[in-house]
């Protein structure tokens, strides 16, 4: 019953601007009537966006930060039970080559929050504060400190995420700092590289700081509160391994295997993440200071490779994915160098579509061909294990079923007997009546990778535990014992010391088999283990919503695998984690504050009773479940602006309960998440009407998928607007029908509009049958139906609609969500890179006020009558606009 976290398959402003020029240009230059756009007509999104950015602001006044700026989990939604704090998920770590008590920086690369940085790394509680001046993306694959600077003031960050999965935002390029983070600039070669890719990967020649190599891979656009579409833009470069000799002015691909190609009549162009490189590390062991370096990297379903000395590369590791189409989106090898002494040691991980595999090579200075024939690895110990009790056990599928999104092996530098291995949590293994380990999110082994202990949970009582999902690891210079751990939960630190828990083990009541792994895994535990996330403000929020009799001091908001958020606004402002999981959509009961609903991952879901009490939640989804109909990763959900305990969500029908998913005594004492016995299905959830809105009884046109959209007219009790995924637009004027079976639907799209996901839809105050909508996806890939942003006027007479397209100077970026101003009708859209305005009576697009970081917006969400907007980014948190001025 418990809905634990679950991967998804989840410039400055001028003072006056014209909207010619070379960016109105980009945005006439269409590609039609061809699929593909060439190099010379790409319609880019960051620079279209950058155009807007570029106009007098809509509003006068300023967007403001909400946080969480101390982003508190209380006990009872952290599954150890004891209180700690979370941030967004963390991609990328680097730590000082100075690191000592008072004098450590540690710099943070967040999935959608840019780069952050704090003094004191070893501290109780660092500094933290944002370091993204100069950055025009905060979505940060990679972040490496130059080795040819022993004092550390030289850094590079690569923008865009390479993690496999759907919100994993692409990025714009390379960038540099030279003081200590304060500042960044753009690498000029790397644009053309990794523009609208991800740069997985930096190495910098330890012997010549001009020999810079950067590893690319797939990332994504137009990701929403609702995941119902994200495409590779087109025209994005090739993925593969680039390389600069005069420090960056030029980058050549020197290395690239097949990858796949976007399939342009699919909701997410079903390219995924074959060939990419995530790893790229430089050598020298046994060279000499005139011998070239050489350098390893990995790539995603082929393997290890490295440099050979005569100007190619040559495969060391052969992944079991085997370079197919067939486990693109499964495969992925990691890798860590371990020198020891004259010999290079080499751990690996690797899975192929199976459960994961560890390896081993203790000196991997040998000639490829007796490492690997390209399939397999004879020159390689494997050392995992699928018997249970045997030390191999430890290693085996120690990323489980999400190895291409989270999988860290790293080495700390000078211990080559040292290996730390993460990726998810073993759920099985705590989420049971007898927990053989702590959840193994986290192992260390120190004899060379056979025996391994688990280093989720520290000793307190209760102990801090380490979130699911891991993605960097770096150690400390002056200890490499102690850790630093980038997760989806932020960034903890563990204290360098150890004890022996594995006394524990006798009182789990373990079978023998068990018994044995429980004793080997709690040998050595961290004493310590401490979370570094307080002011770490990078949280990424899919969507928000308020009490609508409370609109500017209660907000709830659902994060990527950090729960649903809940916001008092009384005072200074507070969050704390309401519900744990992952969190995504949620609402407020119209005309009683104390009843809340919030969903979690599919069609999983809870209502409230008490408000935001963490002990409150009632599980409501087993009908839903049950149905066995298509959703998204996160499902929409919206409550009726009129009537309380009436509430939609959106699967292959919409759905509908009128009593606020069942009677509060039976959900409360059957269904609770903490004390329900769940002896009977909880949630009293209807499908509305008769056929899907997905399927043929509607056209044999953009069938299949399911609804991404639905939204209540707040004029009348009867008028429900549903999207769905492959660009279908309905309305329904019955949908308060007691019977649902009688609630009918009249679909008002045609061949005209984009086969795209529609991300949103805003509602006319007064008239029920008068809309605008949203599209993400890009103009190029459905290039006889442009357009991102639409007017829709229903005729109920005749049952069609007018369609006007908004679009304008938005030039072909996707469109992640909608909302209007009632009060004005400025209508405002949200974008990978922040949030545009058209205010009313105009034709031109402007940023929505100043002040917002160039971050991946999720969701809006608009109260006219309260004169304020929110927006949820992807990665910096919660943001405000006071709409009065």
């Amino acid at each position: 019953r418990h809905a634990i976290d679950a991967l998804e398959k989840k410039g400055g402003e001028a003072s006056r601007a014209e909207t010619g020029g070379p960016e109105q240009e980009q945005y006439d230059n269409r590609a039609l009537p061809n699929v593909a756009i060439a190099s010379a007509q790409q319609q880019n999104a960051y620079l279209a966006f950058q155009s807007v950015a570029k106009l007098p602001g809509g509003k006068k006044t300023n967007w403001q930060e909400l946080g969480p700026f101390t982003p508190v989990v209380p006990g009872p939604s952290n599954y150890t039970g004891r209180t700690t704090t979370d941030s967004g998920r963390v991609t990328a770590l680097a730590v000082s080559p100075i690191c000592v008590v008072g004098n450590c920086k540690i710099f943070t690369g967040a999935a959608g929050g840019g780069v952050w940085e704090a003094d004191n790394a070893l501290d109780p509680q660092p500094n933290w504060h944002s370091s993204s001046n100069g950055l025009t993306s905060n979505a940060i694959g990679s972040l490496i400190f130059d080795p040819t600077d022993s004092l550390g003031k030289t850094l590079y960050a690569g923008t865009g995420e390479p993690n496999g999965s759907g919100d994993s935002e692409a990025g714009v390029g390379l960038f540099k700092s030279v003081d200590y983070g304060k500042s960044w600039t753009l690498v000029s070669g790397s644009v053309a590289a990794a523009k609208d890719r991800s740069i997985g990967a930096i190495a910098v020649d330890p012997v010549n700081s001009n020999h810079i190599f950067i590893g690319t891979a797939v990332a994504r656009h137009g990701s929403s509160s609702v995941n119902g579409g994200r495409f590779t833009p087109p025209g994005a470069p090739t993925i593969g391994l680039y390389e600069s000799t005069d420090g960056g002015a030029t980058f050549s691909l020197v290395f690239s295997r097949a990858s796949d190609t976007v399939a342009v009549g699919t909701p997410t162009g079903n390219d995924f993440f074959r060939g990419g490189v995530s790893k790229i590390l430089f050598d020298r062991t046994g060279l000499s200071g005139n011998d070239a370096s050489r350098v390893y990297f990995s790539v995603f379903d082929y393997g290890i490779f490295r440099s050979n000395g005569a100007g190619g590369y040559e495969q060391v590791f052969a992944s079991a994915g085997g370079g197919t189409v067939a486990n693109s989106s499964t495969s992925r090898t990691e890798f860590a160098l371990a020198p020891n002494g004259a010999a290079l040691r080499i751990y690996a991980g690797d899975v192929g579509g199976g459960a994961a595999d560890f390896y081993r090579v203790d000196n991997a200075l040998v000639a490829a061909a007796t490492l690997t024939n390209g399939i397999a690895n004879s020159g390689w110990t494997k050392l995992s294990s699928p018997t249970k009790g045997t030390p191999g056990f430890s290693s085996y599928n120690f990323c489980t079923g999400q190895c291409s999104y989270d999988m860290v092996v790293a080495s700390p530098p000078g211990h080559p007997d040292t290996v730390w291995l993460s990726g998810s949590m073993q759920y099985s293994e705590i989420f049971t009546a007898h927990p053989p380990s702590n959840g193994r999110a986290v192992q260390r082994s120190i004899d060379a990778g056979v025996h391994f202990t688990d280093m989720t949970n520290d000793t307190q009582s209760p102990p801090l535990g380490m979130h699911p999902d891991h993605h960097a690891a770096v150690f400390a210079a002056s200890n490499p014992d102690i850790a630093f751990l980038g997760s989806d939960g932020g960034v903890v630190r563990t204290s360098g010391s150890f004890a022996d828990a594995s006394a524990d083990c006798a009182n789990r009541g373990l079978a023998a088999v068990d018994l044995v792994d429980c004793q080997m895994w709690l040998a050595a535990i961290p004493t310590l283990i401490s979370s570094m996330n307080n002011k770490l403000a990078t949280l990424q929020f899919q969507s928000l919503s308020v009490n609508p009799s409370n609109p500017l001091n209660d907000i709830l908001g659902g994060t990527q695998d950090n729960g649903t958020w809940a916001f008092n606004g009384k005072g200074t402002g507070s969050w704390f984690e309401s519900v744990g999981g992952d969190g995504g959509q949620s609402g407020t009961d119209a005309a009683n504050s104390s009843i809340r609903m919030h969903t979690y991952f599919s069609a999983q879901g809870d209502v409230n009773f008490h408000g935001t009490d963490p002990l409150g939640w009632d599980w409501f989804a087993d009908v839903l479940l049950g149905s066995g109909e298509a959703s998204s990763f996160y499902i929409p959900l919206i409550n009726d602006p009129n009537v309380s305990g009436t509430w939609f969500v959106g699967m292959q029908h919409v759905w509908r309960t009128l009593d606020n998913a069942g009677s509060q005594a039976f959900l409360d004492s059957n269904c609770n998440e903490f004390f329900g016995t769940f002896t009977l299905p909880c949630g009293d959830w209807v499908p509305l009407g008769g056929p899907t809105l997905t399927g043929t009884a509607f056209g044999a046109d953009k069938t299949g998928s399911y609804v991404v959209a639905n939204e209540r007219a707040p004029s009348n009790n009867s008028t429900l607007w549903a999207a769905t995924r492959i660009g279908r637009l309905f309305i329904s004027q019955n949908a308060n029908n007691p019977i649902n079976t009688n609630v009918t639907f009249t679909r008002i799209d045609t061949a005209a509009q984009p086969k795209r996901f529609i991300s949103g839809i805003s509602i006319h105050p007064t008239d029920p049958n008068h809309a605008w909508v949203s599209f993400s996806g890009y103009n190029a890939y459905t290039p006889t139906t442009p357009g991102h942003v639409f007017e829709v006027v229903f005729d109920p007479n005749a049952n069609t609609a007018t369609w006007t397209d908004l679009s304008n100077n938005l030039g072909d970026q996707p469109i992640t969500d909608i909302a209007r101003d009632d009060n004005t009708g400025d209508l405002f859209v949200s974008t990978d890179f922040g949030v545009a305005m058209l205010p009313n009576g105009t034709t031109t697009w402007v940023p929505a006020a100043g002040s917002f970081p160039p971050v991946a917006t999720y969701g809006l969400t608009i109260n006219s009558a309260a004169r304020v907007l929110y927006a949820a980014t992807h990665g910096r948190g919660a943001w405000k606009l006071d709409l009065s001025k």
